[in-house]
């Protein structure tokens, strides 16, 4: 994939603005909890995983959950979203065959 450059942020600059070490953001990787793409030999992150990210932060130095707890909170979350929108999708359903 393909990605503008100016949509990325060097991991080393993220790391700098929130304080955080870089061997956390390599370990959020391992754990497939994030995305890295590498640009002329620089690892980066997309700024549309900031917030993802930040709530990983949160999760690790803030309520002190390791990064396993994170992998399964983060893959538990993912499923009670794919609940939902399965939910608003068979309230739509039900609205549309209710209305005929």
């Amino acid at each position: 994939m393909i990605m503008d450059r100016e949509n990325l942020i060097p991991i080393q600059d993220f790391c700098s603005i929130y304080k955080v070490p870089e061997t956390f953001i390599a370990s959020l990787y391992e754990y497939e909890l994030i995305e890295i793409t590498t640009t002329e030999n620089t690892q980066c992150v997309s700024v549309t995983q900031i917030k993802n990210i930040e709530k990983l932060i949160r999760f690790h130095f803030e309520m002190d959950i390791n990064l396993e707890g994170i992998h399964a909170i983060s893959n538990l979350l993912d499923k009670v979203e794919t609940l939902q929108d399965e939910i608003k999708k068979l309230h739509n359903k039900i609205d549309f065959y209710e209305r005929e």
